[in-house]
């Protein structure tokens, strides 16, 4: 194994112990999703902290992807903003059709009146989770060297994984119990990762995971906790979050399309 593998494989093991660490610890301290408070604080900047932390104590800021990248890579940002809302727009669609999904009260204004403020919230915790994800722990992983698929999965673990501490208040919205919830989420995260994965490689940037991440939690949170009701003990049917059957076909689908077309223009 080369050196430099060997101290990106330590720094990544410190990585995780880290955004671990202080979201467990975290978690301790009382807040969740509905009421948060220091410790859910804790537990949301971990990553971004983990990362800050790792990156100044090896002082490797290199491929951090801060920057952009705007220029020839418009095509990339606009299928990170509209990834989620058609996704989402086809779980329901299709939850509707399988009558899981009943719509209470939705209008657009009412819609957009709860989007808009949830866009500048869940933005910021998209920077706080994608500076650790895709701004460290994407990077590094893939320039180990392995095969891509293995490494999508070793990011969508240790993301799912950071979820735990709270992973009761992110599925109170379902009937089904953690024995099967668990599983379709981490598979959900996986789903996600090849797709994030994707476009980091092609834009080199960490923004255009930030918008995706944002704007998806903006447009599915609202639905599910106001105008969305999906059928107790069907809800993977017709979830529009990282649980949902279609959402994660949808995105490996994607994912994979993507894939694809990088394999062979690289290939040429």
């Amino acid at each position: 194994m080369k050196a430099d593998n060997k101290h990106t494989i330590r720094n990544l093991i410190l990585f995780t112990i880290l955004v671990n660490a202080l979201a467990w610890g975290g978690s301790l301290l009382g807040g969740d999703p509905s009421e948060p408070g220091l410790g859910f604080l804790i537990w949301g900047t971990a990553p971004l902290v983990s990362c800050l932390v790792l990156r100044a104590v090896t002082r490797d800021w290199g491929d951090l992807g801060i920057r952009p990248n705007l220029a020839g890579n418009v095509l990339w940002y606009l299928i990170s903003i509209f990834a989620y809302p058609v996704a989402i727009a086809i779980a329901l669609g299709l939850g509707a059709a399988q009558n899981v999904v009943t719509f209470q009260g939705f209008t657009w204004p009412a819609f957009l009146q709860a989007f808009i403020p949830a866009l500048v919230i869940y933005l910021l915790f998209a920077i706080f989770e994608e500076f650790g994800w895709r701004g460290y722990l994407a990077p590094k992983t893939y320039s180990l060297g392995l095969n891509v698929f293995l490494a999508h999965v070793i990011v969508a673990v240790i993301w799912a994984s950071w979820h735990l501490p709270y992973i009761h208040a992110l599925s109170e919205y379902t009937s089904e119990g953690l024995g099967t919830y668990l599983p379709r989420f981490y598979l959900g995260c996986f789903a996600f990762t090849i797709v994030y994965g994707e476009i980091r490689f092609r834009t080199h940037s960490v923004w255009p995971a930030v918008l995706m991440h944002g704007v998806g939690n903006s447009i599915a949170n609202p639905l599910v906790a106001q105008f969305v009701r999906l059928e107790p003990g069907m809800e993977a049917l017709g979830s529009p979050g990282v649980d949902g059957l279609w959402i994660i076909a949808t995105f490996i689908f994607l994912g994979m399309a993507l894939y694809i077309v990088r394999v062979r223009r690289e290939a040429k």
